[in-house]
């Protein structure tokens, strides 16, 4: 179980909640927005528009990407919220710091971890 104030967990929550409908409503949109979808493809007959659309799709994948890898991690810090295991660093298995969760609410590292494991990573 966390050792997070009730009240601190409930926010983080609420947060992880607005940012999950907000994450769907720009993955929607991403996916409306993309000229290499139906019906966008269809209406673009015009000579030169390829290289446009390709260019765009590009960017419509990467946001679509980044949206899907940003869905997963609010998934994952909601279902440790309610299974009552949220904030253990998922490296050495101690908890995160409170200030570093309300920045970055789907953190699975403490500060120290997550330093060590970005100096690996370069």
């Amino acid at each position: 179980m966390s050792n997070f104030p009730k009240n601190t967990l409930e926010f983080i929550q609420r947060h992880l909640l607005r940012q999950q409908r907000e994450v769907e409503i720009n993955l929607k949109k991403v996916a409306e927005d993309d000229p290499a979808k139906p019906p966008a493809l269809v209406e673009s007959s015009e000579p030169g528009t390829d290289s446009y659309i390709a260019e765009t799709h590009g960017k419509s994948i990467v946001f679509e990407r980044k949206l899907t890898d940003a869905k997963t991690g609010i998934k994952v810090a909601l279902q440790k919220i309610k299974n009552g295991t949220y904030g253990k660093c998922e490296n050495c298995s101690k908890q995160i710091e409170v200030g570093r969760l309300l920045a970055m609410p789907t953190a699975q590292y403490c500060v120290s971890c997550s330093k060590r494991i970005s100096k690996v990573s370069k």
